[in-house]
């Protein structure tokens, strides 16, 4: 039977030992904190239910959907609200729906006059020149398809929602991969929606539809319930102090806990710790040498601020999933999701929980602040976004002095770099959210692709 080593138990290292141990290999995974999860924590406290990471999930592939019933997460899962298809966003200090529907569009505020006008040119806008050289940020790509005011009032606040990063510095093509994937195919995203909508009517009911989830005990459920399938292959407080690649192509590692050493031999492994972590970790110089590049990948700060205050004491309805804050507005918050609008039983009756994503690229100074300082600007900001008047009666702090990984326009040479690294080591595989996208989904999907490719496996070897 072959053995897999995984470090790491966030989702994507949870992802690797799961399907690993599904298509019947063996697996240790090690997680030096004395809780899984990584960044997915849930908070139940008077009534309030709090998520420090993400808030929800997206269920769009079938092999999402298969692996929350396998896990027996079916029966735990609550649909957002169909209130949140409503979004806001910030423009001259007021709350502005988004258009969904072509009369919206012509009458929303969002944009100016000017602007709607250009939106309207983009199935003609050029393409980028072919002798372009390196990659195009998001902001440039926005600017020639779209037009200044999208950018400013759509691309850059959903940016800052999506990685709290600079649009001018995030490359298109692995930031935002369909996005470059529509205009290589259609040469217009007008066009693209034109041809997806269509193709979908044709489909019918047969075509699943995506669906924004999250469960009833909060986020946490489902590190929870894949930790529960592992069962005893999972040690927690483990540092490893040795990796290296013997001279039979396996894998020596030595870990220690706070009660034993030990060492053990495996057939591959799967690192799946954050990206500037990897420098850290005592596996063989050959190995980090070629990872050095990692390093490099920003990670802005975010601190996640939730407030809960008593329904009366909120002006705005909170009808929607949440609001995002353009960079030119005069806000210090990046963006506020209406939890407690989202998911039932969030609150305690008679009371309403919002949660706040302060610093990022854009204020990485203020993610810094003392807890009072912080929790003083966060609910001045609430007050006149959402017509506020009364204290919070719940609030909870949250700091990721490095939190999400930028696909900058270097990106390129970093991917490169890892690829190159498991072609010479075989048996090596990384993955997490520098790797592959962000999102809750995407992390579960790079750690089975990560422990798949480590193996040496077909991608069906764990269905």
């Amino acid at each position: 039977m072959k053995r897999l080593l995984v470090i790491g138990g966030g989702l994507a290292g949870l992802s690797a030992a799961w399907h690993a141990q599904r298509a019947g290999v063996e697996v240790r995974l090690l997680e030096i904190s004395e809780k899984i999860g990584g960044v997915v924590q849930t908070h139940q406290e008077n009534g309030y239910l709090a998520e420090s990471g993400p808030n929800s999930m997206l269920v769009s592939t079938p092999a999402t959907a298969q692996l929350l019933r396998d896990l027996g997460l079916e029966n735990e899962i609550v649909e957002t609200s169909p209130a949140a298809k409503k979004r806001f966003v910030v423009r001259n200090g007021a709350l502005v729906p988004v258009p969904i529907s072509p009369w919206q569009f012509l009458t929303t505020p969002l944009l100016s006059l000017g602007g709607k006008l250009r939106l309207l040119r983009e199935p003609w806008a050029p393409a980028r020149a072919a002798n372009a050289s390196g990659e195009e940020s998001v902001a440039d790509f926005a600017r020639r398809r779209l037009g200044p005011d999208a950018l400013t009032y759509a691309l850059d606040p959903f940016v800052a929602g999506v990685y709290a990063g600079n649009p001018e510095k995030l490359s298109t093509r692995h930031a935002f991969p369909r996005l470059h994937a529509l205009e290589e195919k259609h040469r217009s995203l007008a066009r693209a929606a034109w041809t997806i909508a269509r193709e979908r009517k044709q489909a019918g009911s047969t075509k699943p539809k995506s669906r924004s989830i999250s469960f009833r005990p909060g986020m946490a459920a489902l590190p929870r319930a894949l930790a529960q399938k592992l069962g005893k292959s999972i040690t927690l407080q483990a540092q490893l102090t040795s990796l290296q690649r013997l001279p039979d192509g396996t894998w020596g590692a030595s870990w220690k806990t706070p009660a034993a050493q030990l060492s053990e031999r495996f057939d591959a492994v799967v690192l799946a710790v954050p990206a500037l972590k990897i420098a850290e970790l005592l596996i063989a110089p050959a190995i980090l040498s070629k990872l050095t590049s990692l390093a490099k990948i920003e990670h802005p700060p975010v601190t996640v601020v939730t407030l809960g205050y008593t329904r009366a004491a909120v002006g705005h309805p909170l009808d929607g999933f949440g609001v995002l804050v353009p960079a030119v507005e005069p806000f210090e918050v990046l963006g506020v999701l209406f939890t407690s609008s989202l998911f039932p039983e969030r609150a305690p009756a008679g009371h309403v929980i919002v949660t706040a994503f302060m610093g990022g690229a854009r204020h990485p100074g203020l993610a810094a602040l003392p807890d009072p300082d912080l929790l003083a600007l966060a609910t001045r900001n609430l007050e006149k976004l959402l017509t506020i008047r009364g204290t919070p009666t719940y609030q909870r702090v949250t700091r990721w002095p490095r939190a999400i990984p930028q696909y900058d326009l270097d990106y390129s040479d970093k991917l490169a770099a890892i690829e190159a690294a498991e072609q010479k080591f075989s048996g090596l595989a990384l993955a997490g959210s520098y790797r592959g996208g962000v999102s809750v989904a995407q992390c579960l999907e790079t750690g089975r692709a990560a422990a798949m490719r480590a193996l040496n496996l077909s991608p069906s070897a764990a269905e």
